[in-house]
């Protein structure tokens, strides 16, 4: 039985869309029991009252999904109650959080607040909707709920939350009527995963944990690079344990001496799945025999993507199992984008657009790694004009700038990708060479080594330490439209 909520402040439509959808499925709905209580008992209400309300809450959607096929929907739920607590009395009773924590929903549904207000003699806050869709926006995303974002009017509200109902019974069960498939060879797991939104599909590789396309459903334009095995044949790579090259591939440690390729082996290594969802997708990679013998640390990196209408999230969870030693690391992004995104026009059409004028300085690699040089780039100013030679060097290298978001443009559509990258010490901007169709945007913790000899791994510039036990995060995100 799947269970999806729909929550959010008031006067969003939860009602009118809980009860639709339940009629589409053929199935049954939970309808918010505080209506039902107040319209009985008065507008007025105490703490008691709430605790009451919680209680009802819980029983009807047990009761729906006793009824329930395939499917049950829940107008409104405890984090409704929650919110509503915490406003006007300052807290919630901790029975409720628990229950918050134990339940599951396989889809929350967070309704928009561009709906006009409808009065109601049992709704309170027609001013504070923006405020409180803030708070439900940001309790699902603590929570990590597998949640989309609903908006428009009636009809695309509807329309939005079948695509992701219909998108997650797919995954998660055939429909009862379909008969049983033919049995097939044992074969290994699924090699690409995806996620949808009723704007945007994102398709991912199990080799690498690596995207490999971002399309807009509108248009059916794919954003990402196809990977051309002649020009450079990796979509966005994720760099780890390692960014960027080391003075022969070699770096020294402990007495001993590691040859590791540049930015590391996650990219060539094969990611279990933890968790695939409509709109959410979990990758992992553990330590074993094999990276141990180039890299001897014990590490758990776990990737996280989210897909929000065309916004993709990607989170990396980077931890340190050993119980006694210390793990030394470097973390990067590697997306490549295409560019031009449309058969009129050229790489020259496409410029870097900033938030605020910035003044960029790149250090200058030879062979990959830094030679201690710099050169201006732009000496004030809110848009970097892209050209080819402007890569003649290699990548252009920046450190310690003052952004963190990045939009790519063109001079003759309006098509655009917006990167954000908070926190990221170091940035890369890069494409193969004259011809080549796409450009990549890198943030990275971690950064190539000097020109010289091996050093110690520990005294690398950008290089992080994790004591036993800690976990380090790091997000970006990558916006198209």
């Amino acid at each position: 039985m799947l269970r999806v909520s729909l929550t959010g402040p008031e006067s969003t439509g939860k009602s009118t869309l809980a009860k639709r959808l339940a009629a589409h499925y053929g199935t049954t709905f939970a309808p918010e029991f505080a209506r039902e209580y107040l319209a009985a008992s008065g507008p007025h209400y105490t703490a008691e009252d709430l605790e009451e309300i919680a209680r009802g809450q819980l029983a009807a959607e047990e009761q729906a999904a006793a009824q329930a096929t395939r499917v049950v929907f829940c107008d409104s739920d405890l984090l409704v109650i929650k919110i509503w607590a915490e406003h006007a009395f300052g807290s919630c009773p901790e029975w409720i959080l628990r229950c918050i924590d134990q339940q599951h929903y396989d889809l929350v549904l967070l309704m928009g607040v561009d709906l006009p207000w409808q009065p109601d003699p049992l709704r309170e806050h027609p001013h504070l909707r923006q405020q409180f869709y803030d708070l439900y926006q940001r309790e699902l995303r603590d929570q990590m709920s597998n949640f989309a974002e609903i908006s428009g009017d009636e009809d695309r509200r509807f329309a939005q939350a079948c695509f992701l109902v219909d998108e997650l019974l797919q995954t998660r069960m055939l429909p009862p009527t379909s008969p049983a498939p033919p049995a097939q060879p044992v074969s290994a797991h699924p090699t690409h995963y995806t996620l949808f939104t009723p704007s945007c599909r994102a398709t991912f590789a199990s080799h690498g944990a690596e995207l490999t396309s971002l399309v807009t459903s509108a248009n059916g334009l794919e954003y990402l690079w196809p990977a051309d095995p002649a020009v450079w044949g990796r979509h966005a790579p994720v760099l780890f344990p390692l960014v960027g090259r080391l003075p022969g591939d070699v770096y020294h440690h402990e007495g001993r001496d590691y040859k590791l390729p540049q930015h590391g082996f996650a990219r060539d290594q094969q990611f279990a799945v933890l968790r695939h969802q409509p709109t959410e997708l979990v990758f992992q990679l553990q330590h074993d025999e094999s990276t141990q013998s180039i890299f001897p640390f014990a590490f758990e990196l776990t990737i996280t993507y989210t897909l929000r209408d065309t916004l993709l999230t990607v989170r990396w969870d980077v931890r340190n199992p050993a119980p006694d030693q210390t793990l030394l690391f470097s973390i990067g992004a590697h997306p490549a984008v295409r560019c031009p995104l449309l058969p009129n026009e050229v790489f020259e059409d496409y410029f870097f657009e900033f938030d605020h004028p910035v003044r960029l300085e790149r250090h200058l690699l030879q062979g990959g790694l830094l030679t201690g040089q710099t050169a201006p780039v732009l000496t004030e100013g809110n848009v970097l004009p892209l050209r080819y030679n402007l890569f003649a060097d290699d990548a252009l290298v920046f450190k310690h700038y003052d952004f963190t978001r990045l939009t790519l443009r063109s001079r003759m559509s309006a098509h655009f990708v917006r990167f954000q990258f908070d926190g990221f010490p170091y940035l890369g901007l890069w494409t193969k060479g004259p011809g080549a169709g796409f450009v990549c945007v890198e943030p990275w913790h971690g950064v190539a080594s000097p020109t010289g000899a091996p050093g110690e791994l520990r005294d690398k510039e950008g290089i992080l330490t994790l004591a036993p036990g800690q976990v380090f995060s790091a997000t970006y995100s990558i916006e198209v439209g």
